[in-house]
């Protein structure tokens, strides 16, 4: 019995985690100059196998989303974004220093494996002298915090993750490093992690939780809420 238990929760997570092998993230520099256009790319897929997928295949109404700007003074602007091969593009030019927050939370129209699917994807652009942002836009229950902004090789911060406003605690993340290597990582009971990076690149990060809500979304009906989020950050 303990076996048949033990390989039917294996089962379990191992189609939860392969159903949610594709992501949606956000690439940027992390850092921009007053004035100067500032490029965000939005990617779909399959981030630690460097397989984004072609924007013509993005399902359901994924290419509907919309991204939002956050400024350091707390307003914020839909940024427009057009279709590329294998990615969406965006720009603005920033006018103030602090952090500027891009971010997209999205509701996917399709119920799919009776999920319905809540996608959330944050980068912070530093400009000047900044603090880190804590704005996050309505709607995004699932959230990656960092306390503040590192730059260099070895240096050190906390990240808590949030879930409806509450320490995402003892749970289990996906970080991914400039070689594309996952590497393991776990909240405290604070929903707290502590990242170090030991090279130069890009970091991606991503969290993932169930709930057993029920519903009805666009006339199909729906057993469970799937909440994924990524931030990416870049280490110079």
């Amino acid at each position: 019995m303990k076996i048949k238990l033990s390989l039917t929760l294996f089962l379990l997570a191992f189609s939860i985690t392969s159903s949610f092998a594709h992501a949606l993230w956000i690439e940027t520099s992390v850092n921009g100059k007053k004035g100067q256009a500032q490029e965000v790319k939005i990617f779909f897929g399959e981030y630690e196998h460097n397989e984004p997928d072609s924007t013509a295949k993005w399902f359901s109404n994924l290419k509907e989303f919309k991204l939002i700007l956050t400024a350091p003074n707390g307003t914020t602007k839909i940024l427009t974004a057009s279709p590329d091969i294998l990615f969406y593009k965006a720009s603005f030019t920033p006018d103030q220093n602090g952090t500027y927050k891009v971010s997209v939370v999205h509701e996917i129209a399709a119920v799919y494996e009776k999920a319905k699917i809540e996608y959330y994807a944050f980068a912070d652009v530093r400009v000047g002298n900044s603090k880190v942002n804590s704005v996050f836009p309505n709607g995004a229950a699932l959230t990656i915090r960092p306390d503040k902004h590192i730059s260099k090789v070895g240096e050190s911060s906390t990240h808590q993750v949030i879930y409806n406003n509450a320490p995402f605690a003892k749970q289990k993340l996906t970080l991914v490093n400039p070689e594309r290597k996952t590497e393991p990582t776990e909240t405290d009971a604070e929903g707290k992690f502590t990242f170090k990076p030991e090279q130069k690149g890009n970091y991606f990060f991503e969290a993932f939780t169930e709930n057993k809500t029920s519903g009805k979304l666009n006339g199909q009906d729906y057993e469970k809420v799937w909440h994924l989020v990524t931030y990416t950050t870049e280490i110079k």
